[in-house]
């Protein structure tokens, strides 16, 4: 029988071998260090025997962490104090405070398993939420200037285990109010005296862009007045423009701000505004006046109205002063003249002045027409019924892509830049009327203009005379095409490339307007 403290069989082994290397390596250093290592071995318990703890602890919960990136932006927030003081608290956004839109990162370990979820909650939220993201974009609902809001985190492990102490952040969130501004050149610009007028028709759209330092989608609100600021009208927060319909005649002024989840509002901003010196300072709705409109495209003439009012004398005679409309488009390119009237940025406001009349003289001549711009806007005009005449004696050629008239191709008439006054103009509208509808150049034409090649769908209705029978010289060979009638569902488009104010040698332009206005666009 051994004693408790005896030494068993395999401890004497152990110390058995301590004696004999004691033998052999004696009066040396190592003797001494080997000998103390595995006297160790002679103790009570194997060294090398099972450590493992006979009481597990089971499965242990996860860890759960939280992390924030912020940015620093010195604030200030005005606060009443319970006896009415009030005080001006300075904060580092992005340290004392945070924006309303927080994205927030989350992430968990686990001693002894895996993370395979996560419970977060805010504290407006009456229930945590189960998500497996590990970072989330949040807004949280600020319903003043400043306000603080906490989350909390909690991480689950494989067994279902969740962590019983969760991460927790507080954010003193402070609301910035939104911003707008009218965007880019969606309103007519200036240069010079600000004290003249932008006219339009009673359709006039307002684009504008806003924002929010925190979150486009904190803006709630957009809110508009015309003219009177007192009663304010609510669109959606994403809304970025308003057309306005059925505008009175007279002078108006159009205000816009933008509003935030928690009451904030942008600054007010106005068209037009009379501290802004960059744009008219008056902005005048014209009444529609006749089914016949007018369109001055020729922004070199709207300073002496010589050729607006070659047009305005026929209409006078033919339709009283007040049976017509007339609408200018002035310049937004070098040399700005009328720059005020500008062609409106939106297609749906140059449809809208198409649309208020059903018969449509476009004129245009020098410098750059609207054509192009506009050109989408005639085509829905006539689509829907609408007659439009276009005289365009412009040096650009016309482009083979419109869709309101049908050109297969184009070509110089007169390359050299001239052409002679006297030249005949014969027509073919198919009316009986044709040799009363011919025109002559009743002076020179002193810049390029284009012969037309019809392409499918358009008929000519006016061509030169031949050379071949031209009493003066012309500079082209043959009889070229210069106007094409083109149909488009029930309207139709005649499409003039010489400027007919220069046409009138056979004084015949009081005719040729009755013909046009009442009998071929009543067709």
């Amino acid at each position: 029988m051994e004693r408790g403290g005896g030494i068993k069989s395999d401890q004497r082994q152990s110390c058995f071998l301590i004696i004999c290397v004691q033998m052999i390596f004696k009066n040396s250093h190592i003797v001494v260090l080997f000998g103390l290592l595995l006297s160790m071995g002679c103790g009570l318990k194997d060294p090398f025997g099972d450590r493992r703890d006979s009481n597990p602890k089971g499965n242990q919960p996860p860890q759960t962490h939280l992390f924030l990136q912020v940015s620093q932006t010195q604030i200030s927030v005005h606060d009443t104090l319970t006896d009415g003081t009030i005080v001006t608290r300075t904060y580092t956004a992005g340290l004392d405070t945070t924006p309303s839109r927080q994205i927030v990162h989350w992430w968990g370990d686990d001693p002894d398993g895996s993370v395979v979820g996560y419970y977060y909650q805010w504290d407006y939220q009456t229930a945590p939420v189960y998500t497996t993201q590990e970072y989330d974009t949040f807004y949280v609902p600020i319903r003043s200037r400043y306000d603080e809001f906490t989350f909390k985190v909690w991480a689950v492990d494989d067994q279902g285990l969740q962590d019983p102490t969760p991460a927790e952040l507080r954010f003193p969130v402070y609301n910035t109010p939104p911003a707008i501004s009218f965007r880019l050149n969606t309103n007519p610009s200036i240069t010079g005296n600000p004290n003249v007028t932008a006219y339009t028709f009673p359709t006039r759209t307002f684009i504008w862009d806003a924002s929010d330092d925190d979150g486009r989608e904190t803006i709630t609100h957009i809110l508009y007045a015309l003219d009177d600021t007192s009663t304010w009208r609510f669109l959606p927060g994403d809304a970025d423009q308003i057309t306005l319909r059925d505008i009175p005649p007279g002078e108006h002024r159009f205000f816009v701000k933008a509003q935030d989840i928690s009451g904030a509002a942008s600054r007010t901003i106005s068209f037009p505004d009379p501290a802004d010196a960059s744009v008219p300072l008056h902005w005048v709705v014209k009444p529609v006046q006749g089914e016949v409109l007018l369109v001055n495209d020729f922004a070199q003439d709207q300073r002496l109205y010589q050729v607006q009012s070659f047009y305005t004398e026929i209409l006078n005679e033919l339709l009283g002063p007040n049976g017509y409309s007339v609408w200018e488009i002035g310049s937004e390119t070098t040399p700005l003249i009328n720059s005020q009237n500008a062609l409106p940025y939106s297609s749906l406001d140059i449809e809208a002045n198409l649309a208020y009349f059903e018969k449509v003289i476009w004129f245009a001549h020098l410098g750059r027409p609207h054509l192009s711009a506009a050109g989408l806007s005639i085509t829905r005009f006539a689509g829907r019924g609408g007659k439009i005449f276009i005289s365009n004696g412009n040096e650009e050629t016309p482009d083979t892509t419109w869709m309101f008239t049908s050109l297969d191709s184009v070509y110089r008439l007169n390359p050299g830049g001239r052409l002679l006054a006297g030249v005949h103009v014969l027509a073919s509208f198919g009316s009986a009327d044709d040799r009363q509808l011919d025109l002559k150049l009743e002076k020179m034409i002193g810049n390029r203009v284009s012969a037309l090649v019809p392409g499918p769908g358009a008929e000519v209705v006016w061509r030169m005379e031949p050379d071949s029978s031209a009493s003066i010289t012309v500079p082209y060979k043959g009889s070229p095409a210069v106007a094409l009638r083109y149909a488009i569902g029930s309207g139709k488009c005649i499409y003039f490339s010489l400027p007919l104010h220069m046409c009138d040698g056979n004084k015949n332009m009081t005719g040729f307007f009755r013909y046009l206005l009442f009998e071929e666009f009543n067709r």
